[in-house]
């Protein structure tokens, strides 16, 4: 069985590879979530306001 934190492990690692190459950690750099198998519902990214780029803490 397969322990919860790998998964968690995972999920931080790829967050931060994503924004060391300067996308956005939330939505992988699309600027957007979407909902559904063709889209359906689209939503804008709130971390990265739509852009897909990293926003750092300045």
């Amino acid at each position: 069985m397969v322990s919860l934190m790998f998964f968690g492990n995972l999920k931080e690692k790829r967050r931060e590879k994503n924004f060391q190459r300067g996308m956005c950690p939330d939505c992988s750099g699309r600027g957007f979530f979407s909902s559904g198998f063709e889209s359906v519902y689209v939503q804008d990214c709130n971390t990265c306001l739509g852009t897909g780029k990293a926003i750092g803490n300045s």
